[in-house]
């Protein structure tokens, strides 16, 4: 259970990274050298790259680096800065809660449309079902965020 916590996003993104990566390659290598192009493997890549883009938002909560502003916050005390800091994954995780449920709504949509992809024949809803479990990874990366900021809170009003 561990390994899964520490590293499934680094999983999900370099396996998606690399069928992305072979798949260009091999539409470069049929394109240029065969004189023949493949009509799927670009279509492929875009949905591997949109589910890249929206597993890298959970990767980046788990790592913390993900883009924040912290002139105001700087100028707390440290533990105003640790309520500033919980504060934001709160407003961050209403923001994603808000994209999951939504993006629920839109792949029920989807699913009832039967709409395909043009080169893959691949069902829509699966490609819009990226940001639903890129924001559902989200908010549980911001509820373990939360919990380390707690536990700092908690140690911070100790000393």
């Amino acid at each position: 259970m561990k390994v899964i916590d520490e590293h499934l996003e680094e999983v999900i993104l370099v396996a998606l990274m690399a069928l992305m990566t072979a798949l260009i390659g091999g539409q470069i290598f049929m394109r240029y050298v065969m004189q023949a192009s493949l009509s799927w493997s670009e279509e492929l890549a875009r949905y591997c790259f949109i589910w890249m883009a929206y597993i890298s938002v959970s990767y980046a909560v788990k790592k913390d680096v993900h883009i924040s502003t912290t002139a105001f916050v700087s100028m707390l005390p440290p533990r105003g800065v640790i309520v500033a800091r919980i504060l934001s994954h709160l407003i961050f995780a209403a923001f994603a809660l808000l994209v999951v449920t939504e993006g629920i709504a839109l792949v029920q949509k989807l699913l009832n449309f039967g709409q395909r992809s043009s080169s893959l024949g691949l069902l829509m809803a699966y490609v819009y079902l990226a940001p639903v479990v890129g924001f559902t990874l989200v908010l549980f990366r911001l509820a373990q965020r939360i919990l380390i900021e707690l536990s700092a809170l908690k140690r911070e009003g100790t000393e």
